[in-house]
């Protein structure tokens, strides 16, 4: 399921878990942060009120009661509420630390009362509802803040002075700077991983594209070794095998011509000897042997040319292509049809191909009379069809038949200039161009070829 989600590229799934990191991580630093933060405030803001508090009281204590109105309204602050009372709002639950710092720092005796609570964050005790209704009044709105501190403390005169500490509204986690911070650091953190996964993707990236044109048969030069060491090993080992394929394939393609001229002369020495013999069933039987022989060689030195031959991709409209062959073999009086689907543009060697489409056309001329032809584009690569209504080939044989001078019974014959080699070399040139050849009976009669090339379109 995570994977359908997932980008394609090893650029996009390394960002995204870069990104994603960061992410993370920002998020818990930030609710960490705020976590220490809101408890330093709450004690800062308790500390500062009890220092007022306590001011207060001593003030108190030193004017006369005439004054004290004034005192409150003048030491009133959106931060700390107070108020006199007759009888005091006592908190549901007394906190002793408070009230014992509280009770030193003012030196009051023990029979001097004090009641003190320390609120926390998460909801306000029934017995501080008339203090937060207070200050509701006072300000005429609702309290942003959420009270600390609150209690009473028993005057000189026998009043109660009632207080309650309203701690500062702390700033959302998830500010505006807070969001724009994360994302100018998410964008540099993109845009240095992205350049780095560039300089680690782009020499891959072009080592798929040189192992795509090595394997359509296409020359190609060496990859330059950039990159971290491990892309440079990759790269080297492949620019190594790329030049043992190359010379491996020129030493056959050499020992093949050198072997097919050198029995050239021979071959051609036992002819002239022939000339010489008396007219007979023998003469004619050798004659037919060496003429066997010069056709095999003539194919085989055909096939080593085609080796040889370093003809340059460039783009044709293989439509056309096939249409031209169709036309040039009805010319000649053969039974060739072509289905035409439009124009298709293809990245290929012509000649190399038509030879390949030529044996295939010639081989279901030769044993069906008639050939069809077809061109698909398919998503991801193009299907051509050559078809005839002949015999076909015995299925244990279907994939015999495209090796080098292998000939099916019915083919050996003298008359035929057959060696076996046209599937061979058809299949050879469908293979340098990246594709693939195969064969197959129809269940209504006949044979088909299909030729698979990659379409890069």
């Amino acid at each position: 399921m995570i994977k359908r989600w997932l980008p394609a590229s090893l650029t996009a799934q390394v960002l995204l878990l870069m990104l994603g990191s960061l992410i993370l991580a920002q998020v818990i630093s930030i609710q960490i942060y705020q976590t220490e933060r809101s408890e330093t405030l709450g004690l800062v803001n308790s500390r500062f009120a009890m220092l007022r508090l306590i001011s207060v009281v001593r003030l108190l204590s030193d004017t006369p009661p005439e004054l004290h109105r004034e005192i409150l309204r003048a030491s009133r602050s959106e931060s700390l509420m107070l108020r006199l009372q007759p009888d005091p709002v006592l908190p549901e639950e007394r906190n002793a630390q408070y009230e014992r710092r509280l009770r030193s720092e003012l030196g009051f005796p023990p029979q001097r009362q004090i009641y003190i609570s320390v609120e926390t964050p998460d909801g306000l005790p029934a017995m501080a509802q008339p203090l937060r209704q207070h200050f509701d009044r006072m300000h005429g709105r609702p309290p942003t803040r959420d009270i600390r501190l609150y209690g009473a403390i028993q005057l000189d005169n026998g009043q109660w002075l009632s207080f309650s500490s309203l701690a500062d509204k702390e700033p959302p986690a998830w500010s505006s700077r807070a969001i724009l911070s994360l994302l100018l650091l998410a964008a540099v953190l993109a845009g240095v991983t992205a350049w780095l996964l560039r300089r680690v993707t782009r020499p891959l990236q072009r080592l798929t594209q040189q192992a795509e044109q090595f394997g359509r048969g296409q020359t190609t030069e060496p990859i330059d070794e950039c990159g971290p060491s491990e892309v440079r090993d990759t790269l080297a080992a492949f620019n190594r095998m790329q030049a043992r394929l190359d010379r491996f394939v020129q030493d056959r393609t050499r020992m093949l011509a050198a072997i097919s001229h050198d029995l050239r002369t021979p071959l051609t020495s036992l002819r002239l000897r022939s000339e010489f013999l008396a007219e007979g069933e023998d003469k004619q039987r050798l004659q037919e042997t060496m003429a066997t022989m010069e056709n095999m060689l003539r194919a085989t030195l055909a096939f080593a040319r085609d080796d040889q031959v370093a003809e340059p991709s460039r783009s044709i409209d293989l439509d056309s292509l096939l249409q031209s062959m169709s036309d040039d073999y009805q010319d000649q009086g053969n039974d060739v049809s072509y289905h035409s689907t439009g124009q298709c543009v293809y990245t290929c060697r012509p000649d190399l191909l038509r030879r390949a489409l030529q044996n295939l056309i010639d081989n279901a001329l030769k044993y069906a009379g008639s050939a069809e032809i077809s061109l698909v584009r398919e998503a991801t690569q193009l299907l051509i069809r050559v078809r005839d209504h002949g015999p076909g080939i015995p299925e244990a044989d279907l994939e015999q038949v495209f090796q080098p001078f292998v000939r099916l019974d019915d083919a050996r014959n003298t008359e035929s200039a057959s060696v076996g080699l046209g599937l061979s070399i058809a299949r050879t040139q469908i293979h340098r161009h990246g594709g693939e050849l195969t064969l197959s009976n129809q269940p209504e009669g006949g044979l088909l070829a299909s030729i698979r090339l990659p379409d890069d379109q």
